[in-house]
């Protein structure tokens, strides 16, 4: 059986992941054969026949108009941004993309030169880091051009602990969020393979179809200069840009870890002494999506 549609795997996925209870059904007094709602309860909260329900899970029907979309977005008690990716899934694909060419504007670079006391970088739609500025080099050794940032989550060294989960499944849904949801080509391909070569709970995670850009999510970065900071990762697209977007780990104004930004901000732009020029910087820091 050919294998089944972006869209088919996303309602799959998230009905399987909602209870009755959670949109006002009975559960009933006979046990259920499947875990979540059925399928004949999708479409009776959606307002949709079944039998058609049943086509866009099987992959029959492709691309359901926007009112059918919303009914099926709330009966599955999506939020906002998962709301906005199965709108995505169900649109006609797009032509294949071509690779990112990885140029960044000069007018960019320009703007965060600007800007020295933020911490900055820029991706692909692949989530590829083209640029940092050198505070953020200075907040973390693991912010390089050229490196992934749901690479550095993954990481073997990354300690797996409860704030790593957090930041894995973070990291996954950012990724899917940022790339064409029918994106199959050898850069997707290739990133996704060298994930589940990195962390073996990678497949689990990726195929919840979380998606969502994580907007003011917190990220602590343990510095041994100034000690922890609490940022907030602030995205902004680029537009005419094929998909690029700036990120910034921003703090919260008057709190300590602004203090201690600032005070890294000036141990990276304060001039060398003439017994430290080629000295190598020491930083370290967990990071996150």
């Amino acid at each position: 059986m050919e294998k089944a549609g972006p869209l088919a795997q996303f309602l799959r996925a998230r009905r399987a992941m909602v209870q009755p209870e959670a949109v006002a059904l009975a559960r009933g007094a006979s046990a259920r054969r499947v875990d979540g709602l059925r399928r004949e309860e999708v479409a009776l909260l959606a307002g949709i026949s079944t039998d058609y329900y049943l086509k866009l899970e099987q992959g029959r029907e492709l691309h359901p108009s926007s009112t059918v979309v919303d009914g099926i977005g709330s009966a599955l008690a999506l939020d906002a941004p998962l709301m906005l990716h199965l709108h995505r899934l169900a649109r006609p694909p797009h032509a294949p993309a071509a690779p990112p060419d990885g140029t960044v504007s000069p007018t960019l670079l320009g703007l965060l030169d600007s800007m020295p006391s933020i911490p900055a970088q820029v991706l692909n739609r692949y989530l590829d880091i083209l640029f940092v500025n050198p505070l953020a080099e200075r907040l973390s050794p693991a912010f390089r051009a050229g490196g992934n940032l749901v690479r550095l989550v993954y990481r073997p060294e990354a300690p797996r602990d409860a704030g790593w989960h957090v930041d894995a499944r973070r990291a996954a849904a950012y990724l899917r969020a940022s790339v064409d949801p029918y994106d199959d080509g050898p850069e997707i391909t290739r990133l996704l393979a060298d994930l589940r070569a990195l962390e073996p709970e990678f497949d689990g995670i990726w195929e919840r179809h979380e998606s969502a850009v994580p907007a003011g999510a917190p990220t602590f970065f343990h510095h041994p200069e100034v000690g922890t900071m609490e940022l907030r990762y602030q995205v902004f697209d680029l537009p005419a840009t094929d998909g690029q977007s700036l990120g910034m780990y921003v703090p919260a104004p008057g709190s300590p870890s602004s203090e201690r930004l600032q005070l890294l901000s000036q141990l990276t732009h304060a001039p060398s002494r003439e017994g430290d020029r080629g000295a190598p910087r020491k930083a370290g820091g967990t990071t996150a999506a």
